[in-house]
């Protein structure tokens, strides 16, 4: 059985990756914002079968993209930071900007409410 993989908020997220896990702090610490920012795209596809065929005969296979963020650090330290750069660009909104990075970040799903 795997171990348990503890869980945290995404406020906490550079608290938790600047800290290593003998709870010794990085040195320097680690800051999600000064590390280059790369998109990964990576695809969710079901088979869906046409009405009125044959079971299995002739599906369709329809895929949908799914967008994730990640930063990358000095030391070769990558973090998924997917839901972070959504948090820290409303929160950076609040403080008067809109972007992150200096790149709009879209809403990972592609989608907005």
């Amino acid at each position: 059985m795997s171990p348990t993989i503890p869980t945290f908020t995404v406020s906490t997220l550079e608290a938790q990756i600047t800290t290593r896990p003998t709870a010794k702090p990085t040195n320097p610490p680690i800051q999600l914002h000064d590390c280059e920012l790369k998109e990964l795209v990576q695809y969710k596809c079901n088979i869906q079968t046409k009405k009125g065929s044959s079971k299995g005969k002739n599906p369709d296979i329809v895929c949908e993209p799914v967008v994730r963020w990640l930063r990358r650090c000095a030391g070769g330290l990558s973090v998924e930071t997917t839901v972070w750069e959504e948090w820290r660009a409303k929160r950076e909104g609040a403080k008067g900007g809109s972007e992150v990075g200096g790149i709009g970040i879209p809403h990972p799903s592609g989608v907005r409410s």
